[in-house]
Formats: structure tokens, sequence, C-alpha cells
């Protein structure tokens, strides 16, 4: 069954934000792609706080327009 990218989960989010693959992306974390994989599978696509800071610090250095509450599930 094929991920529905559209779904607000917070890696969604974040992918369609920095507009890059789950592997391109996983790539400037330097962080192993399916560790990204698994969240956006299972449950709600958490990101754990370490990767917040640093997607919220890629964020800046690549001028995405990222806030703290798209590394969020909605509840």
């Amino acid at each position: 069954m094929p991920l529905d990218t559209r779904s607000n989960t917070p890696w969604n989010i974040v992918l369609r934000k920095f507009g890059m693959s789950q592997n391109q992306l996983a790539f400037e974390l330097n962080c192993d792609k399916s560790k990204i994989s698994r969240a956006r599978h299972y449950g709600r696509g958490l990101i754990d706080q370490h990767t917040q800071v640093r997607l919220l610090r890629l964020a800046k250095q690549k001028d995405v327009n990222l806030t703290k509450d798209d590394l969020i599930p909605d509840v």
C-alpha cells in the first residue's frame, strides 16, 4: 500500500517544506534513511527531539520556512 504523502504527519510536512526526497533529507541530516522511512510508515510520523533541533538548523541554513509547530502532530 503506497504511503499517502498528503497526510499531515510531521515527517510528511517536513519533506514537503524542504522539497526533498527522504533519501536527500537523510543525507543532509547525516542519518540513516530507514529512520525517516520507519517513522513515516508507522504511527503518527513523530520526530524525536534531537532530530527536531537538527531539522530547524538545516531549515535556517537552507532558508526553509519550518516552524516548531510543523514538527509536532495535530492532536
